[in-house]
């Protein structure tokens, strides 16, 4: 997937979405280590330095080279290499590591270091610690030289990421509300834009009850009638609050779970639902689900203070507005996320979530009921509204177990307090300017965000969010051409024919898997722009306006009685694979495992990821690059687990697949605790497979560059940084490295292109220079 995205769709790859790591003793650094170190990468942002000049004697009249080096005396000698470092600016800003984090720093090194600290590059060995007489390993004196080359962003043999993006990551504003900024995220606001011109067009006109465009209008109204909703305020969802309170025991929640299924269209602790059967792709199977914490797994266990309060207080937050008094509210969300952290410990890890070997778990009904034996999961499987079924899917048995464990009557109150949260937070939005103003305050504190999203900006997007079919139709007929879906079709094709040839002369696989393989890629789907027919649940969802009767609230109920109509009258059908799970207005791409399908929408097919008046090799390394990165999921550590059909099953011979596992280790430890932000680590077995699927990419825009007449690398190469070019605040930054499974924007360059041959050549990229990677060390897989 594309763009940064914390929720995620089921087996759907797509381009957009501090822990310190113990060094063996022998990694320390000596005095020597470090003057040598510090003299190669320092020569160009201090021509004049010499080693004398950075290690100094004692006073015997000897250097001692063979010394170790505590961290504070290492971060002298990087003062001494450098000289006086640059202030952060911009992007380096944003993320910097505060100094006032630190609790133990020296008073001689708040002075003889303070500009070292103030440039934000120093990280602690643990929250709030920076052990100054902790000696220094090779590893982290790496670290603190990658982070000065980052501040400079002057040299591209050093940092590519950064010099060629320096004064785009210097002037990038993260405008309010949003938790990023950048070249390719700022289209999504482009998009928003569009789709409030096309809003705007269309609420002044008159049009035939039951038309989208009567439906798109007369809803927009009601988003927009604050006056309205603030003075409904929580009264729509009173009645369910006031059913909540009246519960005794689980039994009695399970019945309020089963009213709130069927009139309001949520679940607070399990239910029935429908999932593409992913042995049989063509056919929807049942899945039973139970309760999952809201947070990251990674969260509960080592997020931050900041992340974990600011979380509670939302929740308290929420049970105010909903009636509580503040201390039981702070009681509860308390309670609450203790339940969550408790659960959290038995989920599955969030890489897991699309490993089909881990989440396709059948159970009988039986063996369900077994697992909750307090509970009539009868009555919960009727409220669902599905059809007689003989065996369901659990995602994560080990979290649905954990839960169970929690369901019981001595938790009555805590599971009370949660089936509110649920509808508050499920519902709050569709009510008053205070729920807004909670989770605005939620996003800021979390998030490290600023402001919040102006009235119209958010009514655009709920309308894209709700009515995406309408939206979608209306965007792609003002917004795209047939010509430009030609175009990207026959460049799709073109990188198509690429793959081919470099499946077909992979020395680590075999000829039997390689003929599956090629078989996957010539049955792929392709998706561009826009569907070819436009059907949607939503012309079954009567839209009324307020002079009507209607409201906001009143018409998400409508919508959503008509999308759970729809889910259910899926259960017997075949799978229709012609559907598109993104929209025209989307600004991402995606690969699908069980529909063996990539699809490109409208908003991402334009500049500059695609500019129909760039060069050939601008636009390779744009648009090109995000195509081949979505063909390369097929074969991804999850995509490679499913045929040509869509379907999970073995087509690897078993010596192949062991060779394709050794790579993807290796490029496990390729990313492992590489940084893209100073002090936050990526975690290599998270980002494996969007990994991969960069790392092919880069591989096959490179040689289908490398087939053209005088080539152009370095546009390439500079493209496809230039696409990367983003910023955030440190806390979003510390939030996606343990819950998104892409590398952050950095690495997602400079990790890559350090891969590619030609990438040495083009730049004269040696060993004495900060982007070089040994031959050996260097990983290809596709």
């Amino acid at each position: 997937m594309l763009a940064k995205k914390i929720t995620s769709f089921l087996l759907c790859a797509a381009l957009l979405g501090s822990v310190p790591v113990a060094m063996a003793e022998e990694d320390y650094a000596t005095r020597g280590d470090v003057a040598a170190m510090l003299l190669s990468a320092a020569d160009d942002y201090n021509p004049a330095v010499q080693k004398t000049d950075i290690i100094k004697g004692y006073e015997d009249g000897q250097l001692h080279e063979e010394r170790s080096v505590t961290r504070a005396e290492a971060l002298v000698m990087l003062k001494r290499a450098f000289g006086e470092l640059p202030q952060p600016t911009g992007h380096n800003a944003r993320v910097a590591i505060p100094m006032e984090s630190f609790t133990d720093i020296p008073e001689w090194a708040k002075t003889e270091l303070s500009g070292v600290f103030q440039a934000g590059i120093v990280a602690g060995t643990a929250p709030g610690v920076f052990s100054p007489n902790q000696n220094v390993t090779k590893d982290q004196m790496e670290l603190f030289i990658d982070r000065v080359f980052s501040l400079y962003g002057t040299n591209l043999k050093d940092d590519f990421y950064a010099a060629v993006n320096k004064d785009k990551l210097n002037s990038l504003e993260i405008k309010p509300g949003r938790t990023i900024s950048g070249t390719l995220y700022d289209l999504n606001d482009k998009s928003t834009e569009n789709v409030d011109a096309i809003i705007k067009e269309i609420i002044g006109g008159t049009y035939e009850a039951g038309s989208k465009e009567q439906k798109i209008a007369d809803f927009y109204k009601n988003i927009t009638d604050m006056e309205s909703r603030n003075k409904a305020g929580i009264a729509p969802i009173q009645p369910y609050l006031d059913l909540v309170d009246s519960a005794k025991t689980t039994k009695d929640l399970i019945n309020v779970q089963n009213t709130l299924s069927q009139e309001m269209y949520i679940t607070p602790y399990m239910g029935f639902n429908l999932s593409v059967d992913l042995k049989d792709s063509t056919k929807y199977m049942p899945v039973f689900y139970t309760f999952s914490p809201s947070l990251p797994k990674d969260t509960y266990q080592n997020g931050t203070e900041t992340q974990k309060n600011s979380y509670i207080n939302y929740l308290k937050n929420l049970l105010v507005l909903g009636g509580e008094p503040e201390d039981n509210a702070a009681a509860m969300a308390q309670k609450c996320y203790d339940m969550e952290a408790e659960i959290a410990a038995s989920m599955m890890n969030t890489e897991d979530g699309n490993n089909v070997d881990k989440i396709y778990n059948v159970f009988t009904m039986q063996e369900i009921k077994d697992m909750f034996p307090n509970v009539d999961i009868d009555a919960v499987f009727e409220a669902s509204g599905l059809s007689k079924a003989d065996s369901f899917v659990i995602f994560d048995v080990e979290r649905t177990k954990a839960f169970a464990g929690i369901f019981s009557d001595k938790n009555t109150e805590t599971l009370k307090a949660w089936a509110k949260i649920s509808l508050l937070s499920g519902w709050g939005g569709a009510l008053n300017q205070e729920f807004i103003d909670a989770a605005d305050k939620f996003n800021q504190e979390f998030m490290g965000t600023a402001g919040s999203y102006s009235p119209e900006e958010r009514a655009a997007m709920t309308l894209q969010s709700t009515m995406p079919d309408y939206i979608g139709e209306i965007y792609a007929e003002k917004y795209f051409t047939e010509e430009a879906k030609q175009d990207v079709e026959k460049m799709v094709q073109d990188i198509i024919s690429v793959y081919r040839k470099r499946i077909e002369n992979l020395t680590w696989m075999s000829g039997a898997t390689k003929e599956r393989a090629l078989k996957k890629l010539d049955t792929m789907g392709i998706k561009i722009g826009y569907p070819d027919k436009w059907e949607t649940y939503l012309d079954g969802a009567e839209i009324r306006s307020a002079a009507d009767g209607g409201s906001y609230f009143a018409n998400m109920l409508e919508i959503a009685a008509a999308q759970r109509e729809y889910t259910l009258s899926l259960q017997n059908k075949p799978v229709d694979k012609t559907q598109w799970i993104m929209y025209p207005f989307t600004v991402n791409a995606c690969y699908s495992a069980t529909q063996n399908d990539i699809t490109f929408p409208a908003a991402i097919l334009q500049a500059p990821m695609y500019d129909v008046n760039a060069s050939y090799e601008q636009n390779l390394g744009g648009i090109g690059y995000i195509i081949a990165h979505e063909i390369t999921h097929a074969f991804d550590n999850n995509g490679a687990k499913f045929d040509e059909n869509g379907n999970a099953a073995d087509w690897w011979t078993e010596e192949d697949y062991a060779a394709f596992q050794k790579l993807c280790d290796k490029m496990v430890s390729f990313y492992d605790a590489q940084e893209g932000v100073p002090g936050i680590p990526m975690n290599g077995t998270l980002t494996l497979s969007e990994n991969v699927a960069d790392q092919g990419a880069a591989a096959c825009i490179t040689e289908i560059a490398a087939g053209l007449d005088n080539p152009d690398f370095k546009t390439l190469y500079t493209s496809m940084a230039n696409c990367w070019a983003s910023t955030a605040s440190r806390e979003y930054c510390q939030f996606a490295s343990q819950a998104d499974v892409h590398s952050t924007e950095k690495l997602r360059v400079n990790r890559v292109v350090v891969n590619l041959d030609e990438f040495y050549e083009v730049f004269d990229i040696d060993e004495n220079d900060g982007m070089w990677v040994a031959l050996e060390n260097r990983v290809k897989i596709w």
